[in-house]
């Protein structure tokens, strides 16, 4: 396979999976819109006709004594013969009447439940084969005497949502293929100088030809060097053992080397000619989708939205009928006006109602400028009497509230398009790293080794590209060298070939197969495993709450917080033993062993009916989730050049926190359409997703080059002496602690809260955490791309946590939506930009002045302080909020965070001795 081929290939498939997970989305956010705009209009029909029973039972009558029974049930049922049946129900749900005579698809236990948690003697059911709106009736001591329920067909929802589905997976067929094909075009363009230059050289690697310049000249005169080494050595073995000695490669086993090394020059060139190609075809392909998607949904919803406005023209009509029969004129119709002002008010998707002869005889609203033009733009129903025309009732829509309707929508559209992208981004750095910059950063790397003399690792590679070829080559010159190597040894003469040892490195043993590490190995794993972490957190709670409660002897406030409370504690006991485990088994062994209690916890989720095993499955949920995530952060400290750490770790921290936005963002999507139980299955399949990827992409527990060795055990007293060291001790009480506070208490317990008691909706509560998230994402990625040993790491710190205390303390002071807003975008743009350099600066004093105590104590203490931190910190703030006001422990938490980003700039400034982290002056 072509280099040009394989990067067309891996750029296919992120197009395909970002365009499957869009359509995916869009499908059920439109199916999760469109029944909720049935269930309005079914509830509108269900209030209406439940009004004469309603004023009959409050008077002490029982409402089989309504003689017109039948024929009102009749006349609701005749606006949409959609409709099953419309059954009037008594208080058991018994049925009393039903139009037409149908079954009804639920049980009296089913409704009395959905009266419980319904609202304004308003309630909705759903069941697998019917969606159904109820109103209940009252007697004249407000208990419960009747209900009417209108039952609506789930087959015709299913019609409605598989055309709209049909008509958005074509879309993305088209737009895939087309965006493909531009793909492959794009690239052979872009590629073609690389191309034919890694060719030219691929072609002339064995020669002594002389190539024109081009492209990649520091690699050509690499090359060049190895080539010059490798013929060298080749000659003094030869001399040794003579011309008539096999060279085969001796049957010994293999070895590997895990190496780390930083991107190569040669691929960061490649690599930066498709950013801004891969950006436009991942952006181009989600817009094209969403726009095609978005009217398919004005297409899909514009049907019901005309039966909503038929529907409130034949509640005018009839009322108006009723007034005409009793012999009252149209022109003496007294309570018109009053009539028409509460239908404006209760309706607020309607701007104008005018009762029309030839004239306009009564009107409420914005009327039009011409009667010609009303009619024309609204929908009119007849006020037939004795078959005999004699007005119409003209309803027109209100333009702004279908506006707002769709700006919800589109909102949520914008959502689903983030998450898209955050997944494509992390996608296309997987598939980059695995299809171009991965092959060409090993490539220079074994060229960097000939090109010195050593020739004791080879690089598996399989292929036609040009970089395949020569990746074969060089790996052959290294196999032919130390078969020639071992023969050499084995003569009398042997000792001979360790003369070559200054110049050369020859194994006489097969050359070590290298195995590379990156950043890029984890960064799909961490971002699906903290999206799984997340998916529930838009109604865990509520999950919690309507479980079984055993107990009973406790405050339901205090119940509901005991499974995160419990999740919290397993993940500080289980924080300290991460980094041991990961240096005794491997990374991947952790992160695999991790993934099974993470995954079985959400299937134990999706079986629990009670609070207590909801606890316990929160237990395995904490420590796979501890271990998975501290897996891979150890594995990004381990495996990045020290040069490179922080700007991993800022990566890391993007890819996390992208994780978090894609599944606070989707898991409500998710819970609406498929239910609350079916969000914790596909946890456990997003789990098992990432641990294959894991299985795939990070390498066994062999030795990493750039770890570091560690001290030796240390006991309690030489921890509790870390404290006494003022650098570390400021970094943890001044900056890690406040932000762990920050992130986990206010976002996370405090904003919903506030929100809340601000007046807003849930919706409005889970977008101001997703811009916390994407603020986070968004500075933690600027972060990881700031050039190394430029700008302070301190400074970058201190920079950070001023601007999330001071955004969180001016909200403290002026609270209301818009400050609320303000601190999300600060707390989140401050909390992305100190994250990577905090964890740095830890691993630069354990490495450093705190070694002899050893990197994974060190981490270790970090680690259970920081999520002590969060337990205490939830505790004292919750104490705060409940006595003062949840303003004040804002105001508190703000204070905290300022306070000790002071402690820890006056220690730095006092000091003098800001220290070198991650090729950075701090």
């Amino acid at each position: 396979m072509t280099f040009s081929v394989r990067v067309w290939l891996a750029l296919t498939v992120v197009l395909a999976i970002v365009v499957t997970i869009l359509a995916v989305l869009v499908k059920l956010q439109n199916e999760a819109v469109y029944s909720q705009l049935v269930r309005q209009r079914l509830s509108v029909i269900a209030a209406a006709t439940a009004a004469p029973f309603r004023s009959v039972s409050e008077l002490g009558l029982t409402v089989a004594t309504v003689r017109n029974a039948q024929e009102l049930l009749n006349r609701a049922w005749q606006t949409d013969p959609t409709i099953s049946n419309i059954v009037l129900l008594d208080a058991a749900g018994g049925v009393i009447l039903s139009v037409p005579d149908a079954a009804v698809p639920f049980s009296g236990r089913q409704m009395g439940r959905a009266m419980e948690e319904g609202s304004n003697s308003q309630w909705g059911l759903e069941t697998a084969t019917a969606l159904i709106s109820g109103a209940t009736i009252k007697d004249e001591n407000d208990e419960r005497a009747a209900a009417l329920a209108v039952i609506y067909p789930m087959n015709e929802l299913r019609t409605h949502n598989r055309l709209i589905s049909s008509q958005i997976w074509l879309s993305a067929l088209a737009l895939l293929t087309g965006f493909s094909s531009l793909a492959y075009a794009a690239l052979r363009y872009r590629l073609r100088p690389a191309i034919r230059t890694l060719d030219d050289i691929a072609s002339h690697a064995e020669d002594d030809s002389t190539l024109t310049a081009g492209d990649f000249a520091d690699f050509r005169a690499t090359l060049a060097a190895g080539t010059a080494k490798y013929r060298l050595a080749t000659t003094k073995l030869a001399a040794l053992i003579g011309a008539e000695r096999a060279e085969a490669p001796p049957a010994w086993p293999q070895g590997a080397d895990v190496i780390s090394v930083p991107d190569s020059p040669m691929a960061v060139t490649v690599s930066r000619r498709l950013t801004a190609l891969t950006a436009v075809l991942v952006l181009g392909i989600t817009v094209s989708l969403g726009t095609v998607a978005y009217r398919s949904i004005d297409e899909s919803f514009a049907p019901e939205l005309d039966k909503r406005t038929r529907l409130i023209g034949s509640i005018a009509n009839d009322a108006i009928a009723r007034t005409l029969k009793a012999g009252v004129p149209l022109d003496m119709m007294v309570g018109g006006r009053e009539f028409f002002s509460s239908l404006l008010r209760d309706f607020p998707e309607i701007s104008y109602f005018a009762l029309v002869t030839n004239r306009p005889i009564l009107e409420m609203g914005t009327r039009p400028p011409t009667t010609s033009v009303m009619l024309q733009a609204g929908t009119v129903v007849p006020i037939v009497i004795d078959n005999k025309l004699v007005a119409n009732v003209v309803v027109i829509k209100n333009a702004g509230y279908l506006s707002r309707e769709f700006r919800d929508l589109i909102l949520d559209l914008l959502v689903v398009t983030l998450v898209t992208i955050l997944l494509a981004v992390e996608l296309v750095s997987v598939m980059t790293n695995h299809s171009l910059t991965g092959p060409l950063t090993r490539l220079d790397y074994i060229l960097k080794l000939q090109a010195a003399g050593d020739f004791s690792h080879r690089i598996l590679v399989s292929g036609i590209s040009a970089v395949d070829r020569l990746g074969q080559a060089l790996s052959l010159r290294a196999e032919r060298l130390a078969a020639m190597m071992a023969a050499a040894q084995e003569l009398p003469n042997g000792t001979r070939a360790v003369q070559l040892e200054p110049d050369f490195i020859i194994p006489a043993g097969r050359p070590l197969i290298m195995r590379f590490c990156s950043l890029g190995d984890v960064r799909l794993p961490l971002f699906l495993i903290a999206a799984a972490d997340s998916f529930p957190l838009s109604f865990f709670s509520l999950y919690v709450r309507d479980a079984d409660n055993p107990l009973t002897w406790l405050n339901p406030g205090i119940v509901i917080s005991l499974p995160l409370a419990a999740y919290l504690t397993a993940i500080v006991f289980g924080s300290p033993y991460a980094r041991p485990l990961a240096k005794r088994f491997g990374h991947r062994n952790l992160f695999l062993f991790a993934s099974i209690p993470a995954a079985l916890s959400n299937f134990g989720f999706f079986i629990s009916t009670n609070v207590l095993e909801i606890i316990f499955f929160c237990v395995f949920s904490g420590i796979g989730y501890a271990f998975a995530s501290l897996s891979c952060q150890d594995y990004v400290i381990d495996a990045a050049p020290k040069e490179q750490r922080a700007q991993a770790l800022g990566l890391f921290h993007v890819a996390m926190f992208g994780g978090f936005y894609a599944g606070t963002a989707l898991g409500g999507v998710v819970a609406d359409r498929l239910g609350e139980r079916s969000v914790f299955l596909v946890c456990a399949v997003l789990i098992i997703i990432s641990a294959a990827m894991v299985l795939r992409m990070l390498p066994g527990p062999t030795h990493v080059s750039a770890l570091t060795e560690q001290g030796g055990r240390s006991k309690l007293r030489q921890l509790l002496g870390t404290i006494a060291d003022g650098q570390f001790a400021t970094l943890l009480f001044g900056i890690i602690l406040p932000q762990t506070i920050l992130d986990q208490v206010f976002i996370s317990y405090l904003l919903s809260l506030q929100m809340n008691a601000l007046g807003a909706s849930t919706a409005d509560t889970g977008r101001l955490m997703m811009i916390y998230f994407l603020m986070v994402i968004l500075s933690g990625s600027l972060y990881g791309r700031l050039p190394a040993g430029r700008i302070s790491a301190v400074g970058i710190t201190v920079a950070g946590a001023l601007l999330g205390g001071v955004t969180l303390l001016a909200a403290a002071a002026v609270t209301n939506g818009w400050t609320m807003v303000v601190a999300a975008i600060g707390t989140g743009l401050g909390y992305g930009l100190v994250s990577g350099p905090q964890t740095a600066t830890v691993m630069e004093l354990a490495e450093g002045r705190l070694a002899h105590i050893g990197s994974e104590r060190v981490l270790g203490a970090v680690r259970v302080m920081d999520r002590i931190g969060s337990v205490v910190g939830l505790v004292a703030i919750a104490g705060v909020a409940g006595s003062l006001g949840y303003s004040a422990a804002m105001g508190f938490i703000a204070i905290l965070v300022l306070a000790g980003v002071g402690s820890y700039l006056i220690y730095h400034v006092a000091s003098h001795s800001l220290p070198i982290i991650a090729g950075r002056k701090a």
